[in-house]
């Protein structure tokens, strides 16, 4: 009886193909389920988000920075515009010393502020007369006063500075008490009636209105040695001169 010889198995090509798709389809399940795992999906978001975070701060940043940069360069702005205007009303100042109007200033309307005790005088020529003199007057306590000036007169100017009218610094008080000056009525203070505040310790004061500012007797509308206080109206256009008073508005 013949015997049957057994041949060894050897797997065919096609079986060896199977399992190597097997093992690649469960590589990539794996994967697969690795990208949906939630753990995977929270640990990507907060990486997102730091550098979101650091984008968001970066530009933060950087808008501050060119925030800053506006705010110094409008301070420089201002700090130049500030010397510019200051430079300006230097120009404009006429300092103390006597003039020839026409000749040194022109004729017309000024206004000067006395430091501490001033005077001011206008005369008719040069001779230093007593009968020269125009008008003149002793500005106390630092105040201001307006002046008209003519052609051809003499001005003196003692411990004081002028302005002409129209380049002149405000007189108009910030905290809305007038006290020792001249006002222009309609310009530095309101047409009215006002209460007249006696304030000197000595018990009297000076009140006067004016119809302009050539300090001429012919040109008082009103005067009054101020020894109460008392009520004043006044009209626009007129003058108002305080002394030892005061008007709180």
């Amino acid at each position: 009886m013949d015997k049957k010889i057994k041949k060894p198995l050897h797997k065919k090509w096609w079986v060896w193909l199977i399992a190597v798709v097997v093992i690649v389809a469960v590589v990539t399940v794996d994967d697969e389920e690795d990208a949906s795992d939630p753990s995977v999906e929270a640990a990507s978001s907060a990486v997102d988000k730091v550098e979101e975070d650091e984008k968001e701060s970066e530009s933060d940043a950087e808008i501050e920075e060119e925030t800053n940069e506006a705010a110094e360069t409008a301070d420089e702005n201002k700090s130049s515009g500030s010397e510019a205007d200051t430079e300006a009303d230097k120009s404009n100042r006429i300092d103390a010393v006597t003039y020839k109007i026409g000749e040194d200033i022109p004729a017309g309307e000024y206004l000067v502020f006395a430091s501490g005790m001033g005077y001011i005088e206008s005369a008719s020529d040069s001779t230093g007369a007593l009968e020269s003199i125009v008008f003149n007057d002793n500005l106390m306590n630092g105040a201001h006063s307006y002046v008209t000036l003519n052609e051809g007169e003499y001005f003196k100017l003692q411990s004081a500075e002028m302005y002409p009218v129209k380049e002149a610094p405000s007189v108009i008080p910030d905290d809305g008490i007038y006290s020792d000056g001249m006002y222009k009525v309609g310009q530095d203070i309101p047409a009215g009636e006002y209460k007249i505040i006696l304030d000197s310790s000595l018990g009297m004061g000076y009140l006067e209105v004016s119809s302009d500012s050539s300090h001429q007797l012919g040109s008082i509308v009103t005067n009054e040695n101020v020894q109460a206080d008392t009520y004043l109206t006044i009209s626009e256009g007129q003058y108002l001169k305080l002394q030892d008073v005061k008007i709180e508005k």
